[in-house]
């Protein structure tokens, strides 16, 4: 059976601070899928969010021919709408698979707060929407950098063990993103029933709750931001 693994990144302007160890992460995270059993068998779908737009990057791409994500092609700005990117993904990945049996994978990753979303997009109901994808077998991932990413997990509906609350620190990122990586080609491939970290995998990365270490601070990442969003965020779809 096919995977479709969809990876939605924030782009917004607080990811500068960790631009360099996010491209480098992801690369690897990229990496591992690309040497995965099943590499042939699966699609990627890769997507940029900030308060500007929600970027189609790759569309049900060969994961073999994705480039590395580099200086250029990822470029911070702007606000967080997480929630409105997150329902938005969900449901242009659900149009886009349709009727076929395809396993699906998404995978989230933010450093921030939600501060961004329109009005009609509420926790509730990216919650409803992710928690009836799970019961169809759908994965879902949330990695928080620098943040308390199971508060925003938790309201998400996405479980604890599928979720991951990185450091700041370009190693522990980068142990995140192809811990990840790995567990996902293994789901891919029939090895393994979902893509779950494992405590090992969460201490190597400097997740609190398996290190023993303190909860990360969200001072500052709770400002709200006031800009037009542009209207391709409206307009998305994978089709």
């Amino acid at each position: 059976m096919k995977t479709l693994v969809t990876f939605l990144l924030d782009k917004s302007g607080s990811m500068q601070s960790v631009k360099s160890p996010t491209i480098e992460g992801f690369n690897s995270y990229l990496e591992a899928l690309k040497e995965g059993e099943s590499a042939d068998e699966t699609e990627f779908t890769f997507l940029h969010f900030d308060s500007y737009s929600l970027d189609k990057i790759h569309v049900n791409a060969p994961v073999k021919a994705v480039p590395n994500l580099d200086e250029k092609s990822y470029v911070p700005r702007g606000g967080t709408p997480l929630i409105e990117a997150s329902i938005k993904t969900i449901e242009a990945v659900d149009r886009a698979v349709g009727s076929e049996k395809k396993q699906v994978v998404i995978c989230i990753h933010t450093d921030g707060l939600e501060n961004a979303s329109g009005p009609e997009y509420t926790w509730e109901r990216l919650n409803n929407l992710i928690k009836e994808k799970i019961k169809l077998g759908w994965q879902f991932n949330f990695m928080g950098v620098g943040i308390d990413a199971y508060d925003q997990g938790k309201k998400m509906g996405i479980s604890v063990g599928s979720t991951m609350s990185t450091t700041t620190d370009p190693m522990q990122m980068k142990r995140a993103y192809s811990t990840l990586g790995g567990q996902t080609a293994m789901y891919a491939s029939g090895q393994s029933g979902g893509t779950e970290w494992s405590l090992a995998a969460k201490a190597g990365a400097g997740d609190y709750t398996a290190t023993g270490g303190n909860k990360p601070t969200t001072a500052g990442k709770t400002a709200p931001i006031k800009q037009q969003r542009q209207s391709v965020i409206d307009d998305f779809d994978l089709n």
